[in-house]
């Protein structure tokens, strides 16, 4: 059982996934450039670091924390999510659903008050917070659990927000306008209040994949973690604070005032650019817990590939059978690193009648964050959309311009697209790379497709590995 970092640390150590550097090094530029080589080197089979020794700070540095994909796999192999979300996606009454059941088994235990393993900071100047790139505004908080609480419902979301620090008790909190933290501090803005904000850095695997999985509305993600665990959440509780998981190393209590906004960054983004200086939210700090052995865990993206571009690769292996199971003639689903995730999503699907390619590609912008895709190709089933090789010729030999590609002006993108003249508004383009059928207008004979005769090619491997 993996309870907290420390033991998913000594998980990493013994299957020989920790890099451990015990030389003095910097938490400005030097633990994040370190960190950014070691996932180029290995990609998808990284190794989490740990920094034990940052110039001024007593407290160790861990990176890269889900940089393998095959771990991600096994902790996660016992808990089919889709199988999950799919329950819960078609019940009609949630009440009699395995999903909701499994939920509602893992409902968090909260106790009250800070444990006595903790020990109060004064300032987050005591904490090795990363400055990742030589063009960041400052150091960033790069992988807080933000949790916050619903003035209306009194339901809790749970993120992941890059938070930048303007001085020791200040912070820019960057949640986007779609993103459940945005939604309750406008919650709180329209009742006129502050939100209460508790922030976890330095918790277990299943709490971070839970808070950046991205689960239908309504789902509680440390319920959610629970399940993925096999074991329910602790939390811990807060007179005035969202409860945070009792098994975080660092803990920080404040607030947003829904009135007060800062300029914010740049920083070194995971599309490959610094973004752009904005207004942001404010979070002021206002008490701070550390265990007495605390860790500081950070993340580190920049120009792909990066960790949360396995993070990212395993969410969406991870969902595909749900996506499959919404939109039945869709065969696999890719979203390739290097297209920073919502600027390109690649479908393969089995056409059963004509325009069902288009169909598939308007399914996917009704997806939750799916739905800001700048670009969706769609192949045949038969083109392996894994393989780059495949998809350019496919592209190049399988579409022609003005009746292939679709542009749809006027909708929602990622606020970190940066081609688009407007912040989160611009166009989107669909292009089917399908063969066409005559019932799709195509008046010619579509040429078959050149490949080894499948009854001979056992004897045929045998043989061309005796060539000499």
């Amino acid at each position: 059982m993996i309870n907290n970092l420390r033991d998913y640390l000594e998980y990493l150590r013994k299957r020989h996934r920790l890099g451990v550097l015990s030389r003095k090094v910097s938490a400005e530029l030097e633990i994040a450039t370190i960190t950014d080589r070691e996932s180029r080197q290995h990609r998808s089979e990284g190794r989490s670091l740990l920094f034990d020794s940052v110039e001024g700070f007593d407290i160790p540095v861990a990176t890269n924390l889900m940089a393998s994909s095959s771990v991600l796999s096994d902790l996660f192999s016992g808990f089919n999510i889709a199988e999950f979300i799919g329950s819960m996606y078609h019940a009609k009454d949630v009440s009699m659903v395995k999903g909701a059941r499994m939920l509602i088994d893992s409902k968090p235990k909260v106790s009250q008050g800070i444990n006595r393993k903790y020990r109060r900071l004064s300032s987050l100047e005591e904490l090795p917070i990363l400055k990742s790139w030589p063009g960041d505004a400052g150091k960033f908080i790069t992988l807080p659990l933000v949790i916050t609480k619903s003035p209306r419902d009194g339901t809790n979301n749970v993120g992941i927000y890059r938070m930048q620090v303007f001085d020791g008790e200040t912070t820019g909190m960057h949640w986007q306008s779609q993103k459940g933290g945005a939604l309750h501090m406008l919650e709180a803005r329209d009742e006129n209040k502050a939100l209460k904000v508790s922030v976890s850095i330095g918790t277990d695997p299943y709490n971070t994949i839970a808070a950046v999985a991205p689960l239908p509305h309504g789902i509680n993600e440390f319920a959610f973690a629970g399940v993925a665990r096999g074991a329910r959440t602790d939390l811990s509780g807060h007179s005035e604070y969202p409860p945070a998981p009792s098994n975080s190393e660092i803990i920080i209590y404040g607030y947003v005032d829904p009135s007060e906004s800062k300029m914010e960054g740049p920083f070194g983004d995971h599309t490959g650019y610094y973004s752009i200086p904005e207004p942001s939210s404010v979070f002021h700090v206002e008490e701070i817990y550390a265990k007495d052995n605390a860790v500081y865990a950070a993340s580190v993206v920049g120009f792909p590939w990066s960790e949360d571009c396995v993070a990212g690769q395993f969410l969406m292996d991870y969902l595909r059978p749900l996506v499959k199971l919404i939109n039945g003639n869709i065969c696999d689903i890719f979203l390739p690193p290097e297209g920073a995730f919502t600027n390109m999503c690649l479908i393969s699907v089995k056409k059963r009648f004509p325009g069902d390619a288009k169909k598939a590609m308007f399914s996917i912008l009704g997806l939750g964050q799916l739905s800001l895709t700048k670009i969706i190709i769609a192949f045949d089933d038969d083109i392996d959309i894994r393989d780059l090789g495949r998809v350019m010729w496919a592209l190049s030999t399988r579409i022609d311009p003005e009746r292939d590609i679709q542009i749809i002006k006027g909708t929602s993108t990622d606020t970190l697209d940066h081609a688009s003249n407007l912040s989160g508004y611009g166009s989107k383009m669909l292009i089917d790379a399908t063969k066409k059928s005559a019932e799709e207008g195509y008046r010619r004979q579509w040429p078959g497709t050149i490949a080894p005769e499948p009854s001979i090619l056992d004897e045929v491997e045998r043989k061309w590995r005796q060539i000499k």
